[in-house]
């Protein structure tokens, strides 16, 4: 089994979970993180440290978000390893939250993404 990076790291990227995988099965992409299915080793590790609560055993992954089992294997085979933890996405507090993001995911493959809505004001 596996772990799953979800709709709601597009756009934060938060690495926090990096830092604590024992395998180093995460890849960074421009606006998400993705998880190597090859590589996991189902710690649960990764689970506790995402501050925006994206990422799901394989089997918990939410409903209407299956598709993201396949985009993390693809991806992860496209991505570079990150093993370290950096600063997350300028204004990564205000995307936490905001459904449906799949279209903002940038690929890093030259290929534009849809335009990003305005992240929602501060509260």
């Amino acid at each position: 089994m596996t772990h799953v990076v979800t709709d709601n790291c597009i756009n934060c990227k938060y690495t926090d979970c990096v830092e604590v995988c024992p395998v180093d099965c995460f890849h960074e992409g421009p606006n998400f993180l993705a998880i190597d299915p090859d590589e996991c080793i189902d710690c649960t590790l990764c689970v506790a440290e995402c501050p925006v609560n994206a990422i799901f055993a394989e089997l918990d992954v939410p409903a209407g978000q299956e598709k993201f089992l396949e985009i993390n294997a693809e991806l992860s085979k496209q991505w570079p390893v990150i093993a370290a933890k950096i600063p997350a996405l300028e204004g990564a507090d205000l995307w936490d939250g905001i459904p449906d993001k799949l279209a903002l995911l940038d690929r890093g493959d030259g290929s534009k993404p849809a335009a990003a809505p305005a992240p929602p004001p501060a509260a």
